[in-house]
């Protein structure tokens, strides 16, 4: 695998389709160690008094009670678009990852990983693998604007406490801007501002959220560029 650095947004290590196939048939075989601590600095879920969860992108995807508010500034827009499937599972996980992918922008703009957000939604490898992009932009003094989107949502439930979701990512209006001067660094749009990501979700029974514990980004992807 390569760490990949963009202009607009700093994004996680990417890799090849070849790679992204063979990734994702073994995330589909099963997801990473259940109920293992995330890796880097992501360490377990904070205890103490819930807060209000985020309004839920779709009147039907509702937030489990309990998770922490996501604070994201005011120049920052996370546009999930999802469409509710009418299965109360597979509903439940897309309601689950879009709270987590909100989680992850909130984490990219205040610069830290172990916000309570990244804390309730992240398990397994992906703490390490989140944590890329979140020290990318905080050792160059970025954090995130603009308008990141999700779409084109496939889940599948692969056996109890265990999913699949796939899904694509553009950030053709997201950019990095400089802590310092407010300064955005805007680029050309291009085909390196789509993502298809594929990533292993597993059920936290305790808590009953779907947390995402194995992510799989291939960066560049015609796929998403097509279905944006």
């Amino acid at each position: 695998m390569t760490t990949t650095i963009r202009t607009n947004r700093q994004p996680l290590r990417t890799i090849s389709g070849a790679a992204a196939v063979a990734l994702s048939v073994a995330v589909l075989a099963g997801c990473s160690s259940g109920g293992s601590k995330p890796s880097g600095d992501i360490s377990g879920v904070q205890n103490g008094a819930p807060t209000t969860a985020e309004p839920s992108p779709s009147p039907t995807l509702t937030q489990a009670a309990g998770a922490p508010e996501i604070k994201l500034p005011a120049d920052l827009t996370v546009d999930i678009q999802f469409k509710p499937s009418g299965d109360a599972t597979k509903d439940k996980v897309a309601a689950d990852l879009a709270y987590a992918l909100k989680a992850f922008n909130e984490a990219q703009a205040v610069g830290d990983i172990n916000t309570p957000g990244m804390l309730y939604a992240y398990t397994g490898t992906a703490g390490g693998y989140m944590k890329q992009a979140v020290d990318q932009l905080t050792s160059r003094g970025q954090t995130v604007t603009g308008n990141d989107r999700y779409y084109a949502l496939t889940v599948e439930v692969k056996e109890t406490g265990k999913a699949v979701v796939a899904y694509c990512e553009d950030q053709s209006k997201s950019y990095a801007k400089e802590k310092a001067s407010g300064k955005v660094l805007t680029t050309t749009p291009s085909i390196n501002d789509y993502t298809d990501w594929t990533m292993g979700m597993e059920l936290a029974a305790d808590k009953g959220v779907w947390r995402v514990a194995s992510p799989v980004a291939e960066k560049g992807s015609t796929r998403c560029q097509s279905a944006a």
